[in-house]
């Protein structure tokens, strides 16, 4: 897992080497690879834990990779044969596919001439490709096409319980889930269940210390779900850290458990929060 670093890439991970000519990196949801050539067989050099990065990064959902060849892009006829054969093989499904970025700089060896058949492999492949000359361009191209959000994580007016403050609170719950989902990085995604976790703890908080001001009735009961909460959020929390976000568990979360609890706890301490006393 390796890749030319760009200026906002602080996150150190360690590289996968193989035959010192590919390293992998895996980074939020872009598998940042380099290849160094010339090569006599490419295929030959990459790994069956490649198998284990892809399920990994499919999990997340849309996701992207940018493959930067370093020093030489010369290859025989026959090893980008083979090169075309493997990736329609290993691509066969439609919902593992990445988008790619192909960045050859103007002064590797063989770029002009190779830079059109390394694209054609990918390309029929079924594999949305472009090739760039630079990390940086490569980056932001590959950032915008693997953006994406949830029909889940949406909020709806219907979700409403009818206590204005409880209700702008939820909204922003479900603005900062979705702000996690499309975070194309580490780094972003790390930031962005900080804040969702913070947020959803000082929301969780305030639900409580109104329900103790008004001597609701059900404060354990609801109290109880409010730590169930944390604990489902906190397990998403640390697979994130360790770089695993798999979109359903997200999904599953808010769409599932959190909008479960809004519809019924939530509900119920609204309506007595607002009923005249």
């Amino acid at each position: 897992m390796g890749f030319n670093k760009g200026p906002s890439d602080t996150i150190p991970t360690t590289p996968f080497k193989v035959h010192n000519q590919i390293e992998y990196r895996v980074k939020g949801r872009i598998l940042h690879t380099t290849a160094r050539g010339p090569f006599k067989e490419i295929v030959e050099a990459i790994p069956p834990s490649i198998t284990g990065f892809i399920q990994r990064l499919a999990q997340q959902g849309r996701w992207g990779q940018i493959v930067t060849i370093q020093q030489s892009a010369l290859m025989p006829a026959a090893a980008m044969q083979n090169l075309a054969a493997y990736l329609k093989s290993r691509y066969e499904n439609p919902e593992t596919r990445p988008v790619v970025a192909l960045v050859f700089e103007p002064d590797i060896d063989g770029s002009q001439l190779m830079a059109p058949e390394f694209l054609r492999c990918y390309l029929d492949a079924g594999l949305k490709s472009q090739v760039f000359e630079n990390y940086v361009s490569a980056l932001d191209w590959v950032e915008s096409e693997i953006s994406q959000f949830s029909t889940r994580l949406e909020w709806k007016d219907s979700y409403q319980t009818g206590d204005q403050a409880i209700d702008e609170q939820h909204r922003e719950l479900f603005k900062r889930a979705a702000f996690l989902l499309a975070a194309t990085s580490h780094e972003g995604q790390v930031i962005s269940a900080m804040r969702l976790f913070q947020y959803m703890r000082t929301h969780l908080s305030y639900e409580e210390e109104l329900m103790r001001r008004l001597q609701y009735p059900d404060v354990e009961t609801h109290t109880q779900e409010h730590h169930e909460l944390i604990a489902r959020l906190n397990t998403i929390s640390l697979k994130i850290a360790h770089e695993n976000l798999v979109k359903t568990d997200l999904e599953e979360f808010l769409g599932d458990w959190f909008l479960k609890h809004m519809e019924t706890a939530d509900t119920d301490l609204a309506r007595f929060a607002n009923t005249p006393r």
